[in-house]
């Protein structure tokens, strides 16, 4: 794994959690920017090691064990960076080591497929300049993620220990997410916890689903905050972090999030007023990553989410 091409060396240990999973799917999760096929030569390539208890030929398909150290040098790939684009955005706060952006809906977080400018990436590297580079060149700064149409607080870090640094609040679960979303249906309950395991669907690739087989442990915690006749407004405190978690979860218990037609939250008359999933990300507090301070960020609701509210509520 030497070679003035390769990235400075990364250390990522298996935790409970990761115990039994894949070595590709585990660098995958934690290298979005790059395809599982492209990792899996990597790591055929030498560029991937696995320290544990016992020696075992390091594969692909090597199944982890907890307390396991993956080492990873991957070769620069010589991506192009996300091009700053003068695109207005809301900081909620900012400092040396960090930033907090209230993204609104329909911006998209990194370039991707079919989409390569225009983005909150785009966004970040005209307002900001230079940013942490662990996500790699075209996710600048970017620590989590929020779908496209969900609207509220996302994280950024502007070096990378301060990145790796938040990133392992987010792999620890120490992170305080919540959001406040409309569903469809009255929830009878005043407040409940999902615990269902998420993976992929297996006829709709765009789409996740509950799955007792591979499914990974998620669990989303919510509590009623108003009623109406035909919809409730919820706050839900995830516990953990999976794609679509909180959309998938509502939805698996007959209470879609409203506007979210992946999952069945279609409701004819209310797509004028809010044509996205009404889904927002209110708050996040986490730890400061240099000065160990506790610290709360919250996004207030969006014109369109208070727009649905006030329908809702018959003014």
């Amino acid at each position: 794994m030497e070679g003035p091409e390769a990235q400075p060396v990364r250390t990522f240990p298996a935790s409970p959690d990761d115990a039994g999973q894949r070595l590709d799917v585990f660098l995958a999760a934690r290298f979005p920017e790059h395809s599982r096929t492209w990792l899996a030569r990597q790591v055929d390539d030498g560029f991937v090691g696995v320290e544990g208890s016992r020696p075992r030929r390091v594969r692909p398909g090597l199944r982890l064990e907890e307390g396991d150290v993956v080492t990873v040098r991957l070769p620069e790939r010589g991506e192009p960076r996300a091009a700053p684009e003068r695109i207005p955005l809301k900081v909620i706060f900012e400092d040396d080591y960090l930033a907090v952006v209230d993204k609104p809906p329909g911006l998209t977080v990194h370039p991707g497929s079919g989409e390569q400018s225009g983005t909150l990436a785009n966004a970040l590297a005209w307002r900001f300049g230079e940013l942490s580079g662990v996500q790699g060149p075209t996710r600048p700064g970017i620590v989590h993620r929020l779908d496209k149409d969900t609207s509220g607080v996302i994280l950024v870090a502007k070096d990378d220990t301060s990145h790796w640094a938040l990133s392992a609040q987010f792999r620890d679960r120490t992170v305080r997410k919540e959001y406040h979303a409309v569903v469809r249906g009255r929830i009878e309950l005043d407040a409940d916890l999902i615990s269902a395991p998420l993976g992929p669907d297996r006829r709709r690739p765009t789409r996740i689903a509950v799955r007792m087989d591979v499914g990974r442990p998620s669990e989303t915690y919510f509590e009623v905050i108003e009623r109406f006749p035909s919809q409730t407004y919820v706050r839900c405190l995830p516990k953990t972090g999976r794609t679509h978690q909180i959309r998938v979860h509502m939805a698996s218990i007959g209470h879609p999030i409203v506007s979210d037609p992946l999952y069945g939250g279609t409701v004819p008359s209310l797509t004028p007023i809010c044509p996205r999933q009404a889904l927002h990300a209110r708050s996040l507090t986490i730890r400061h990553p240099h000065t160990g301070d506790v610290l709360t960020f919250e996004a207030p609701l969006p014109a369109d989410f208070e727009a649905l509210l006030s329908h809702l509520r018959g003014a």
